[in-house]
């Protein structure tokens, strides 16, 4: 955590999200071959630009001496954010990253003027709960059988202004 710069992504730094968003998706074992397939294809750096374009708010990074280490995704949904994805590069999990990055998230809220984040998880995801639980997240439903046929949890945290 020491010496880790949280901030809205560049258009510099897409190219070395990207890299690590692919990195992280191929190694979790959450989501099915199509899952993966599709989610890869929404975060190409040509993707990325388009939504970093569409709001500067929406790519938070996470660097250590210049290198991207971690990210947030997220995206402007009717006043309130949809969490897409974040994610810690392995060699740096479990140093309070992921703390970081929903804190700018949460930052960005408020800058957006909206009052809640939502986000879902897979229900085996139990580290992703863990994080979001400790950050101020509550469950609200379990989904069997949605997106891709997995079983999904959604979460929510008010924004307090």
């Amino acid at each position: 955590m020491l010496g880790t710069e949280i901030d809205f992504a560049k258009s510099t730094d897409l190219e070395q999200i990207e890299s690590l968003f692919l990195e992280i998706i191929e190694s979790i074992p959450y989501y099915n071959d199509l899952a993966k397939e599709n989610e890869i294809k929404r975060y190409k750096k040509v993707e990325l630009e388009f939504k970093l374009a569409e709001d500067p708010f929406s790519i938070i990074s996470a660097k250590q001496d210049g290198k991207v280490i971690g990210f947030c995704f997220s995206r402007f949904d009717d006043f309130t954010i949809w969490l897409e994805w974040f994610g810690i590069s392995p060699n740096h999990q479990r140093q309070g990253i992921a703390k970081l990055l929903l804190e700018k998230l949460d930052f960005s809220a408020e800058a957006r003027k909206c009052h809640k984040i939502w986000c879902d998880t897979r229900t085996e995801n139990k580290r992703s709960s863990d994080v979001l639980e400790k950050n101020g997240f509550s469950k609200i439903v379990e989904i069997k059988n949605h997106w891709y046929g997995q079983d999904f949890f959604l979460w929510q945290k008010f924004i307090s202004k």
